[in-house]
């Protein structure tokens, strides 16, 4: 038994994990005291118009149809396992020159759109001039994701799991310290604006000093801007926009509810769901070092043809995280409400008590999302991403007008149930689609082994 586990514990992908998840404690507990400070000093409507700036922002970034975070770490890992050095190169400059193309684009557009739109949804046009300011964080954040994303395609997970937590504290400190300064809307953009660049600045710092260790050398970041100036996105539009398709109708599955309890429900209404929502985000950090390490861990199996190892802990992984999730957001359900009165009338006030409703709500989209992480690298390596966005569009178009009906008689309850139903309902039916695929793939490696022994 002892040696068991100490084979099991000695696996890369079991210490990865364990990085990873050691680093995000550290990100939850900060996250905690921005989620606490933040609503606590801004107050419902205040906070109602940050939350509804930054979801009009995420409904716009919906329109990014080249799929390039998703594409460039999946072929990224790949690259990486077939150390392929001219690969990894194309990869970084693509993914450079595209995401400044879309941050410049998405500036004028919100620029333009943004204040007039937010005024005929909200009425008022402060949501979409605070929206046009965070846009410029779509020209600083990707050098952000560029190093995170080359860690994790090398496997550098405590490395990655470092810049995580700093990244985490230099958010928390910017965000908190804006909030206590000035509790206002335009306070938390300059701080998230300030917060975009210096975690950039050091992301960048952290990959000069780091490029060349591990098993394959990424290049240097001149190389990586000169490169940006030609490289091509041609290759690789195909399965990104497939993959861009999935993952901005992902986006819309919180985005849209929390625009609609806004426009139905009001400020406030949408102040409660959000808080709601940042909760349960941070309580679904413990479980991201498995999404994360999945990212690496499925496509490096996949370029070895190892199907039936990864659908046997592919299958355990599943189960467990099921297992887990339901125990632990079954309890949340049951006791959570009681919990959180003792917390939420202390900490943030009476004001703030229509949130208690909400967790019992949302205890269903924690169960769901907690297992429907791990799919999607599966699907995107196996180019299903068509599937899976037919999916969440079939999702959208069923339980859209249920859910404003809900919001109109419940207010924020009915937004966390439009948002609990629609994970419920794209998951379960992703993974009837994803994991016949595996099982399928793995059958066939295992008939093939056995003919060739044969």
């Amino acid at each position: 038994m002892i040696d068991r586990a100490r084979n099991f514990f000695r696996r890369k992908v079991v210490q990865d994990t364990l990085a990873l998840q050691a680093g995000g404690l550290g990100v939850v507990a900060l996250g905690m005291l921005a989620w606490i400070v933040v609503p606590l000093a801004l107050g419902p409507e205040k906070y109602g118009t940050w939350a509804l700036a930054q979801s009009l922002l995420g409904i716009w970034d919906t329109f990014n149809l080249t799929g390039l975070g998703v594409t460039v770490s999946t072929r990224l890992a790949a690259a990486v396992g077939a150390r392929d050095q001219d690969e990894i190169l194309r990869l970084l400059g693509a993914y450079v020159r595209v995401s400044l193309l879309w941050g410049g684009l998405s500036v004028a557009a919100m620029a333009l759109a943004g204040p007039p739109l937010a005024r005929a949804l909200h009425g008022s046009a402060e949501i979409g001039v605070l929206a046009a300011a965070l846009s410029l964080t779509l020209l600083i954040d990707p050098f952000y994701l560029l190093v995170t994303t080359a860690l994790q395609s090398r496997r550098s997970m405590r490395t990655l799991a470092l810049l995580q937590n700093a990244n985490q504290l230099v958010l928390t400190i910017c965000l908190v310290t804006a909030a206590l300064a000035r509790p206002e809307p335009a306070a938390l953009v300059a701080a998230r604006l300030a917060y975009s660049l210096i975690t950039a600045l050091l992301a960048l710092w952290l990959y000069r000093r780091l490029r060349a260790q591990g098993t394959v050398a990424y290049p240097p970041l001149r190389a990586v801007l000169a490169r940006a100036r030609t490289a091509s996105y041609r290759p690789y539009w195909r399965s990104g926009l497939a993959n861009a398709l999935d993952k901005n109708a992902a986006q819309l599955f919180t985005q849209l509810p929390l625009q609609l309890t806004g426009i139905i429900g009001g400020l406030a209404a949408a102040g409660f769901l959000q808080l709601a929502l940042r909760g349960f985000q941070q309580a679904s950090l413990f479980t991201s070092a498995v999404f994360s390490n999945m990212q690496a861990v499925v496509p490096q199996a996949v370029g070895r043809g190892d199907y039936a190892r990864l659908y046997r802990g592919f299958t355990r992984l599943v189960l467990a995280l099921a297992g887990g999730g339901a125990l632990f957001y079954g309890a949340l359900a049951l006791a959570g409400p009681a919990l959180v009165a003792w917390v939420i009338a202390p900490l943030f006030g009476e004001e703030w008590l229509s949130v208690i409703p909400l967790i019992p709500v949302l205890a269903v989209y924690g169960v769901f999302s907690t297992v429907g992480g791990v799919f999607g690298p599966l699907y995107r390596v196996f180019e299903m991403a068509g599937a899976a966005l037919a999916i969440k569009v079939v999702s959208l178009a069923l339980l859209l007008p249920l859910g404003a009906a809900l919001i109109g008689a419940l207010g924020a309850v009915g937004g966390a149930w439009l948002v609990s139903g629609l994970y419920a309902l794209s998951v379960t039916l992703t993974a009837a689609v994803t994991l016949p695929a595996l099982r399928g793939r793995a059958r066939a490696s295992g008939s093939t082994v056995e003919a060739a022994h044969g």
